[in-house]
């Protein structure tokens, strides 16, 4: 009984060695063809770049929208995130048997969003809004009541 179950695991875990020789790998950039950003290119500097229908919203769409993200985003490093072998064993499985990416990379989620909320406020200063203080209100404890802008940008 104990061979066969050794047996299944080594065949389980040849399949799945073999599954991953097979996954096609990331290319680095090519510096010829992509460049770095430029300096005042703020966009591509931050990361994210608002989309057609994002620059229609008015101050308190994007307020709104701002509010969920900052409460989702509150206590990021406090937050039990999966271990590395965890992470690990869903990206060696996922090109395999298929099933989603999401939290493979929660650091880099984590960039993504904080990008997507500097984008938001600075729509909201061009938009003569108040403007939220993202440090601060990334910074609060959890339990600590919904973010509310504070600051107007001339």
């Amino acid at each position: 009984m104990l061979r066969i179950g050794a047996f299944a695991f080594l065949l389980s875990t040849a399949a799945l060695a073999c599954g991953c020789a097979g996954a096609p790998a990331e290319s680095p950039p090519l510096l010829v063809t992509d460049p770095p950003p430029l300096a005042n290119d703020t966009a591509a500097l931050s990361g994210y770049e608002l989309t057609e229908e994002e620059k229609k919203y008015d101050c308190k769409k994007l307020t709104g929208k701002m509010q969920v993200r900052i409460l989702q985003m509150r206590g990021y490093d406090t937050h039990a995130k999966a271990s590395t072998l965890a992470r690990t064993t869903q990206a060696v499985t996922t090109p395999i048997f298929g099933g989603t990416k999401e939290g493979l990379d929660p650091d880099g989620q984590y960039r993504k969003d904080r990008a997507m909320l500097e984008a938001f406020n600075r729509e909201l200063a061009n938009k003569k809004c108040k403007t939220f203080d993202i440090d601060a209100e990334l910074g609060k404890t959890d339990g600590t009541p919904q973010p509310i802008p504070t600051k107007t940008k001339q």
